[in-house]
């Protein structure tokens, strides 16, 4: 029977030296996945190069240098063929072959229920399967306003959503700007501490984040770019504080009280009611008997004083979580003295990589060799 071919929207014409290069800095396992994907051969599920499951291992499998070298000299030929071919796909993998693929990438038998999510995570289809569809007549959506509070990553999410469905909406946002975490923290060595290539929405990618784990500057410009690019600026009330929100039974709707710039109230009504404040917009100072005693600057990481030279400084960090962690080795070579208190230690393993930038080779992976991006 004839497979039907679908042209690839990342479809390249680079010589071969170009692919080569980029290849050399390939993750892999993700590497062969993706061939799989290009060429529909299921052939290299039963090679004999195979990653291996080590939670603490090198991240790739553990494989050997000479199979590293093999699955790389096979992708330049196969992306080659590829590219001389239009960058055609053939049909995308079924949920049976998406289970092999798995098993065989992680090294280990992945649970049969976890196969829907990856092929929504693969975007297997295509298509986008979180989309708003919304069976119901204009007039119906057009009264049925929402507030949103917060306009970070989930509260932006949600208007996108709604706007796409055409449902109206506002959003309360007590800062000036939006952003969220990313417009809120700014203190020196704030970074993203996911991968920021997963750390972006799936309908909008970006293939050309700067590092693997991107400042907070860079995740503030990408929500910045997302707002405006899907109009949702012109819906966000800036400078704004929701005092409180309750359901009037009587009248079915919410009745949001809004505290605005000048200080006066003001009450919305809403048919619903959708709270996108997240965990980190409210600093929690440690409750130390005598601590409004101490007469040197003091100041929670999430709100930072960067009018304080902490050259010399005799410097206290109460805390070891994520903020710490990051900005702990910006300041130690600064200060003269650090003293950290830690109640409970924090989970890590090293991140060898997490100050590094993307290179252009891994950068061209990401943008041209089919599905590589999301294994």
């Amino acid at each position: 029977m004839t497979q039907t071919m679908t042209d690839y929207a990342g479809a390249f014409t680079d010589d071969n030296a170009r692919i080569e290069a980029a290849l050399s800095e390939a993750h892999v396992p993700a590497l062969m996945m993706a061939l799989v994907h290009i060429t529909g051969d299921t052939a290299i599920l039963d090679g004999d190069i195979r990653p291996t499951a080590n939670l603490f291992g090198d991240g790739e499998g553990d494989l050997s240098r000479a199979d590293r070298a093999a699955v790389r000299a096979q992708a330049l030929d196969t992306l080659a063929a590829f590219r001389d071919g239009g960058c055609k796909l053939p049909p995308a993998p079924d949920a049976a072959l998406l289970q092999r693929m798995v098993d065989f990438m992680i090294g280990a038998d992945v649970p049969s229920d976890y196969v829907a999510l990856l092929q929504e995570e693969l975007g297997i289809s295509g298509q986008d399967s979180r989309d708003v569809q919304i069976d119901a007549p204009d007039s119906a959506k057009s009264g049925f306003d929402v507030v949103i509070v917060g306009s970070g990553m989930s509260g932006l999410l949600m208007a996108i959503r709604l706007k796409k469905a055409g449902i109206p909406f506002t959003i309360i946002e007590k800062n000036p700007q939006l952003g969220g975490t990313w417009y809120e923290n700014t203190y020196p060595g704030c970074r993203v501490d996911n991968p920021n290539h997963l750390y972006s929405y799936s309908f909008e990618p970006n293939h050309d984040w700067p590092f693997h784990f991107s400042p907070h500057n860079v995740l503030f410009d990408y929500f910045n770019h997302c707002a405006d690019k899907y109009g949702i600026r012109d819906h966000i009330r800036f400078n704004a504080e929701v005092l409180g929100a309750a359901w009037d039974e009587a009248h079915a709707c919410w009745r949001v009280e809004v505290r605005g710039t000048d200080g006066a109230v003001e009450t919305l009504e809403s048919k619903a009611f959708i709270s996108a404040v997240g965990q980190l917009n409210q600093p929690k100072m440690p409750d130390i008997p005598g601590i409004d005693s101490f007469n040197g600057p003091s100041f929670h990481s999430a709100r930072w004083d960067h009018s304080v030279d902490l050259t010399g400084k005799k410097v206290a960090v109460i805390g070891t979580g994520a903020s710490a962690a990051q900005f702990v080795p910006e300041i130690a070579p600064q200060v003269g003295d650090m003293t950290i208190f830690q109640r409970t230690p924090p989970w890590i393993s090293e991140t060898p990589h997490y100050h590094a930038p993307v290179s252009d080779n891994i950068k061209w992976l990401l943008h041209h060799v089919p599905f590589y991006d999301k294994w």
